[in-house]
């Protein structure tokens, strides 16, 4: 069976991940359009809730799993890919 996206393209794409985290996260802030999912995040259990949603490094390692599980990334690409876009996401949306 042949793949539908080509590791080129899942390899380039991992790097967009953290654009994804961020965005998603941003629409979950007061005045956005997923603001009742973000209250409802703020009002359940923050073990839970942080990697819904409420912690931006959290909710990226979730994005990146679930993405990876999606297009069947070997784990060591997996590991690699995650390391290379967590530090993607804490050089650009942190001090």
């Amino acid at each position: 069976m042949e793949k539908i996206v080509s590791l080129a393209n899942v390899e380039l794409f991992i790097l967009f991940l953290p654009f994804l985290s961020f965005m998603l996260y941003d629409f979950t802030q007061s005045g956005m359009i997923f603001e009742k999912y973000g209250n409802w995040l703020k009002k359940i259990n923050p073990f839970l809730g942080k990697p819904l949603g409420l912690c931006l490094k959290c909710f990226h390692v979730w994005i990146v799993i679930i993405f990876s599980l999606i297009i069947g990334v070997s784990f060591i690409k997996f590991i690699i890919s995650l390391g290379i876009s967590y530090v993607i996401l804490v050089k650009l949306f942190y001090d």
